[in-house]
């Protein structure tokens, strides 16, 4: 059984890098098409959508691109406006917003087919020192005593993966706590280590962009583990149907994602369908990096399980 289990984790881990590649080289792909646009080719995958993550990713990149480079990115807001086709190229189109003496505003609308599917603001913040503080690390178990997501699906589903289960994601994500396919009801309470499995570029905006990319993974999992949802129709679109809304992001000081980062997420609240999610990223040294929040709505639809 343990050389089962390693054999599935090996072949895991190679599959994460090669998809991990893929996208790093896709975010290259990223090309003008005019003044403040940028075209992405088609990306079909594991979903039947456009991953939120990745498309909010790429309009981070395409506004960088209108930025002076001594500006890091320090926040990010967008609405998650239509579900995107993965085999139709992506439009980002930039709006500069404002330029000051600390902070540039940049507004990306993402298009396909002259319909918007994303909007999102992102600000970028020139160097500058201040007041400093932050709540402390909680306590997780080491990574390495926790396996990997798509080891623990593999071993559970076999070959018959539930359809947009995502296997692979390029990060290696390990559930500390109530993992989403879990039968009992959790409490909204997560922890999760994640990060990727080869060493990055020295590249403070990569790293920022596989980190956007990374946090909308898993937000919705503290909301739907709170209540009886099978988490296999929820991805299959199997008699209800989720989709975030938007989501919100901070990035407190420059992060590495080859490295090790415990994400704390929570949800509080859910009203009306719609489900809240808080999350807190922090890195090895116990540093609070980057912050993140999202809403989730979900709803049932007509249909039976099958």
């Amino acid at each position: 059984m343990i050389d089962t289990i390693k054999k599935i984790g090996e072949t895991a881990r190679r599959e994460r890098i090669a998809m991990l590649r893929r996208l790093i080289a896709r975010f290259g792909t990223i090309v003008p098409a005019g003044e403040d646009r940028f075209v992405v080719a088609p990306s079909p995958g594991a979903f039947d959508r456009v991953y939120g993550g990745q498309s909010l990713a790429e309009a981070l990149l395409a506004a960088a691109r209108t930025v002076d480079g001594d500006r890091q990115v320090n926040s990010a807001h967008c609405y998650f406006l239509r579900l995107g086709d993965p085999a139709i190229p992506i439009t980002y189109i930039v709006d500069r917003l404002r330029d000051t003496r600390g902070f540039s505003i940049r507004q990306v609308r993402a298009e396909q087919n002259g319909q918007a599917i994303i909007t999102a603001t992102f600000s970028f913040a020139a160097p500058s020192q201040g007041i400093a503080h932050q709540w402390p690390m909680p306590e997780a178990p080491a990574p390495e005593t926790v396996r990997p997501r798509d080891v623990e699906l593999i071993m559970l589903h076999g070959d018959d993966l539930p359809k947009n289960a995502g296997v692979p994601w390029p990060i290696d994500l390990r559930h500390v706590d109530h993992r989403p396919w879990d039968k009992e009801i959790g409490d909204g309470r997560h922890r999760v280590w994640m990060r990727v499995d080869e060493a990055l570029p020295d590249d403070p905006l990569l790293h920022a962009g596989l980190l956007l990319f990374a946090s909308d993974l898993t937000m919705a999992d503290a909301v739907t583990v709170q209540h009886p949802i099978v988490w296999e129709d929820l991805i299959a679109a199997r008699g209800m149907f989720g989709a975030s809304l938007d989501h919100a992001f901070w990035l407190h000081m420059p992060v590495r994602l080859d490295g090790w980062l415990l994400h704390v997420q929570e949800s509080s609240r859910a009203a009306d369908g719609r489900g809240f999610t808080t999350g807190r990223f922090f890195d090895p040294a116990g540093n609070l990096v980057a912050s993140v929040a999202q809403e989730i709505f979900i709803k049932q639809v007509a249909g039976e399980r099958g």
